[in-house]
Order: structure tokens, then sequence, then C-alpha cells
């Protein structure tokens, strides 16, 4: 009984035998990779909703808004301009260092004043590689003077593993036709 090929021999046998095609496919499935891997394409899927709260709201508030959407972060925002982002990792560091008065404090003396954005045609490599250098998880999208929504690595990471799953799933296609 001759025993089913594994996944990776297949892959070898299909490159060998039919090299060129293997090439000129996996050409073309980074090339769409490219084109479709925006920050545009994951608000696309994901929605442009944004979460924030004013600067004098009370971190109490904040907290709360943050446990009652299941969300790690909310941009802090007056007159439709982003002033900072208040994340879990700001609300552990200052419940540690200054102890659970902080809480009625306002968001302002909590928050991450220096806020680092992008625009909807970034690359989600490039955003990827941006939340890695600046160790943060959670990037507010702007065009112009306007935000128009908020990426989470969450976001990142759920739309590679998809992407991953539908290139996959298009050349196990190819070789069942080849």
């Amino acid at each position: 009984m001759k025993r089913p090929a594994t996944k990776v021999a297949q892959t070898l046998l299909f490159e060998d035998s039919n090299e060129k095609r293997a090439r000129s496919l996996f050409k073309g499935a980074i090339g769409f990779k490219e084109a479709t891997m925006t920050v545009r394409a994951i608000l696309d899927n994901k929605g442009h909703q944004i979460t924030s709260v004013e600067p004098e709201a009370r971190l109490s508030a904040a907290v709360k808004t943050l446990s009652e959407r299941k969300i790690g972060a909310v941009l802090v925002m007056s007159a439709g301009r982003i002033d900072g982002i208040l994340s879990e990792r700001d609300i552990v560091r200052v419940l540690g260092e200054r102890g659970a008065a902080v809480l009625e404090e306002p968001v302002s003396a909590v928050m991450t004043r220096k806020v680092v954005s992008c625009r909807q045609s970034d690359t989600v490599s490039a955003i990827m590689e941006m939340m890695t250098r600046g160790k943060f998880r959670h990037l507010p999208v702007v065009e112009g003077e306007r935000v128009v929504g908020l990426i989470s690595i969450g976001d990142v990471v759920k739309w590679r593993v998809q992407e991953y799953e539908r290139e996959q799933e298009a050349l196990r296609e190819y070789i069942k036709t080849a």
C-alpha cells in the first residue's frame, strides 16, 4: 500500500516538476499580498469605529469604558484632535506607582502624550515594525487631520493569519489543477 505524500513532499515534488510555474505562481502571490496588505484593508474588514475619551474624564470612567467594550486602549481627544492615548499598560503602570487614588485623576494626567499614528496606505509590515520598535500595541489611523480608525496588534495578527490561510488555499487549489 502506497503511503500518501506529506505536505512537504507534495510541495517539493510540485516545485521540482514544475519549477517555472511554481515560481511564477509564487511571484504572483507575493504581488497580491503586497497590494492588499495595507492598513486600509484591515480597517475595511474590521471597521472604522473609534473609542475616545476627553482629557478631563476621570481615569475610573476610562477604565470602565475599556472593560465594557473589551478593548485595550482609547484615544484621548478634544475638538476632534488626538491629545494622547490611554492603554491598559498606562493604567497598570500608574496604579503601581501611585496607587488606587489615581483613578480619580483626569485621563490627561496618565495618558501617553506622544502618539505615533499611521495612514491607511501604510503596509501591514511597516506598521508591524513601528509597533515592535516603539513597543506599543495600538496605532491610530489618520488621514489629513481626521482620525479614521484604530489598529491593534491583534487586528494585524488576525489579518496576517487570514492572508496566509487564503494563500495556502490558493496554492492547494492550484496544485489540484496542475
